[in-house]
């Protein structure tokens, strides 16, 4: 039988009331030591009634003491955990996802797009509209998706120097090569018929043949990088101008509230808030994305797929778990940093158990990859005006800008319907967010 402290206290108690008098105490019926400029008389009766009383209370708690031990030994794995359980939460970190999120990300790849085409006529391809990336992109995503399929039918071990899926920079710069390309080859093929005063449409198969390896020949992968850094830079400035109204207060209000917190975004495209140099790259501390770091991925966990191949939350974990692992190094770095320097006066960060709150538009991606990996999840669904387009997919409609095929949008429909009951707190705009977050931690510290 286990003796619980509080008995131990009791009987300390008790021999402090039992009369002695060699150091002069007397019980008293309050358990108030009474005071040496005062005297009480006690009857050998009170004396005895007041004594019999002691050891039943302390039978009783001794009773209750082993009870409770019992059951707080069943109920709990360690007595680490109960102390773990009653540190108050504090915000460690918090990562934004940034498309729909913070801007919306239908007229900023409008202009994007728009300086794609304007960077091709610089290099001589002229009357190349900006759409052409997109739909020549969708053409690339379905011959990729559809020679894919052909080889896992027609054989079980496919060719290990080709990569499984394309993801979208890949998948944009093999429409800007397409896009010069063809171009090129028109320009050979008519002044091949001119020279030949022939149309082109009587030119032999052996010279579009040889004019298809001219097209091929001539562009170069310089030339492509470039046109794609234009667009890419282009997109950036188009998020600055486009962001949410509240979005950069909010952010500064969260850092106000929860001091200390890191910062990071996580992106499944080309966007990083470290390249918004005049917005949104003070108020981060960390980028990481499905394109840059699926290599890293590639190498610490064996992660082979593309984004657009995942069709369960469990297979977007990788992202989010280097996300927090990025967090927690910055936080110790900080608190490192912290301790080296003068005490400032705020609270030890040993009273605090570390958390992390992920905010995003997109329930499969966001909520349903951030949740399986820990995160606390706030669902960022604006009003329409505001233009997000998450909320087309969840309804099995393709936005305008993406090159998903049909299957992947199916598979990314039923990931947001899964997704649905690991939503931890929902907002319509952004301003909502520090409250949302405080009362996020608040009901954690209450459970």
């Amino acid at each position: 039988m286990r003796v619980h402290s509080a008995a131990i206290a009791l009987v300390a108690s008790v021999s402090l009331t039992i009369p002695s008098t060699t150091y002069g105490f007397v019980p008293s019926s309050s358990h108030v030591v009474v005071s040496s400029s005062s005297s009480r008389v006690i009857t050998t009766q009170n004396k005895k009634q007041q004594q019999q009383q002691q050891q039943r209370r302390l039978h009783q708690l001794l009773l209750r003491s082993t009870t409770s031990s019992e059951t707080s030994d069943t109920s709990s794995p360690s007595a680490a955990a109960s102390t773990k359980k009653n540190k108050k939460k504090k915000l460690g970190l918090i990562t934004f996802d940034l498309d729909d999120t913070l801007y919306p990300i239908a007229p900023v790849l409008d202009e994007a797009n728009a300086a794609f085409s304007t960077s091709m006529s610089n290099f001589g391809y002229v009357d190349i509209q900006p759409s052409d990336i997109v739909e020549t992109g969708k053409e690339i995503r379905a011959a990729v998706d559809s020679e894919d399929s052909k080889d896992s039918k027609s054989s079980k071990t496919q060719d290990p120097l080709k990569p499984t899926t394309v993801n979208h920079k890949e998948i944009r710069m093999a429409a800007i090569r397409k896009e010069m390309e063809d171009f090129i080859l028109k320009t050979k093929l008519r002044q091949t018929a001119e020279d030949w005063a022939t149309e082109v449409e009587s030119l032999t198969s052996p010279v579009r043949k040889s004019a298809e390896k001219w097209a091929r020949t001539t562009v170069h992968s310089s030339v492509v990088q470039a046109v794609y850094n234009a667009w890419e830079m282009e997109r950036h400035h188009a998020a600055e101008r486009h962001l949410f109204p509240d979005a950069i207060s909010t952010i500064k209000r969260i850092q106000e509230d929860h001091p200390n917190v890191i910062v990071g975004g996580v992106t499944d495209g080309s966007a990083n808030p470290m390249l918004m140099v005049f917005s949104l790259m003070p108020l981060f501390d960390f980028t990481v994305s499905w394109e840059d770091d699926l290599d890293k991925a590639r190498l610490m966990e064996n992660v082979f797929q593309e984004l657009d191949a995942v069709d369960q939350s469990d297979g977007l974990g990788w992202i989010y778990r280097l996300a927090v692992q990025k967090g927690k190094e910055m936080s110790n770095l900080t608190a490192e940093i912290k301790k080296k320097g003068e005490n400032d006066g705020t609270d030890d960060e040993d009273d605090f158990e570390w958390c992390w709150v992920h905010v995003g538009d997109d329930l499969a991606y966001d909520v349903g990859g951030s949740a399986t990996t820990g995160a606390k999840t706030v669902l960022v669904d604006l009003a329409p005006e505001y233009g997000q387009t998450a909320r087309l997919r969840r309804e099995g409609k393709r936005p305008a800008w993406t090159t998903e095929t049909e299957e992947q949008l199916e598979n990314h429909r039923k990931m947001s319907m899964n997704a649905l009951e690991k939503v931890d707190a929902t907002i319509t705009h952004l301003g909502q967010l520090p409250e949302a977050i405080n009362e996020l931690l608040k009901g954690d510290d209450e459970e």
